[in-house]
């Protein structure tokens, strides 16, 4: 009786970690858009990506401003240009193709979940361009880079660290789901847009002091930035009353990241203006 009892125990001592073991891997496999299991990150789960977003945010938060404690800052005006201008590129082709895609927007009236064995050549395209679109969201995290290397941490906010470590995480589980959704047409358009306008306000501000009186439309880049979560938030509560077959988590996602991405940049916006305005107000009492 005990031997069974011992048996018993074992086994489902192995069910335990046979079941732990296909939650932690095969399962993101078994539940993964087939076109997309095999492209880098994919594969064995979301783990190397929580890795990559991990060390971003040790070196940002910790040990890049300890390194920098005792130096110098760096004088980076070049090299912030160049980045600027290959940033402003890769948007401009991304919502360049953003477009095209969605014919101007009409895609988004399909709200008829993507079937995941298109593999038609167009699909395939898409499927790749859209992988390469989120890998461009590493490339984001130079911008903090350059924050760390010039003692600039003081503009590594609660929103900038939440906005680069979700991006990537929504276009991961994007990839996973089907990247064919027409709403990740949306948001890359939407995107892509705000990107070329702030990496472009970037690469003049890189010039210095001498740009600065004619880069007065950088409080319109934020307004612009609130449009496109309002935008985003208004079409996922469209698409979870007419959507066919999506499933839940991309029903939560757009109606929920959109109004949280509104709040938080809003917030920023309206300390901002305040603190202009307080500044104004002392620079005409003196």
């Amino acid at each position: 009786m005990s031997a069974l009892k011992v048996n018993a125990s074992q086994s489902d001592v192995l069910d335990a970690s046979t079941g732990y073991h296909y939650y932690i891997h095969q399962f993101w496999d078994d539940r993964c858009d087939p076109r997309t299991n095999h492209l880098p990150l994919m594969s064995g789960g979301p783990w190397n990506l929580m890795a990559i977003l991990m060390a971003y945010f040790v070196i940002v938060t910790k040990l890049g401003p300890k390194w920098m404690k005792n130096r110098n800052p760096f004088e980076l005006r070049s090299l912030m240009l160049l980045y600027n201008v290959v940033m402003v590129s890769i948007n401009l082709f991304f919502l360049y193709e953003s477009v095209q895609w969605l014919h101007f927007g009409t895609r988004l009236l399909d709200f008829k979940f993507p079937d995941n064995r298109d593999t038609s050549a167009a699909s395939m395209r898409v499927v790749h361009m859209f992988h390469y679109y989120m890998i461009t969201k590493f490339v984001d995290f130079i911008d903090t880079f350059f924050f760390v290397a010039r003692k600039k941490t003081n503009q590594i906010t609660v929103l900038h660290i939440y906005h680069h470590i979700s991006v990537p995480i929504i276009g991961w589980i994007s990839a996973w789901v089907s990247p064919l959704m027409p709403v990740l047409g949306l948001f890359a358009l939407l995107n892509c847009f705000c990107h070329v306008l702030m990496y472009s306000y970037y690469a003049l501000a890189a010039f210095g002091p001498s740009v600065q009186p004619y880069l007065w439309w950088k409080r319109y880049i934020t307004q612009i930035q609130l449009i496109q979560f309002a935008l985003i938030g208004i079409y996922g509560l469209i698409l979870n009353i007419y959507h066919v077959d999506y499933p839940l988590v991309y029903r939560v996602l757009p109606v929920s990241q959109g109004p949280i991405f509104f709040v938080m940049f809003a917030n920023f916006y309206i300390k901002a203006y305040r603190r202009k305005q307080e500044l104004r107000r002392k620079s005409k009492a003196n």
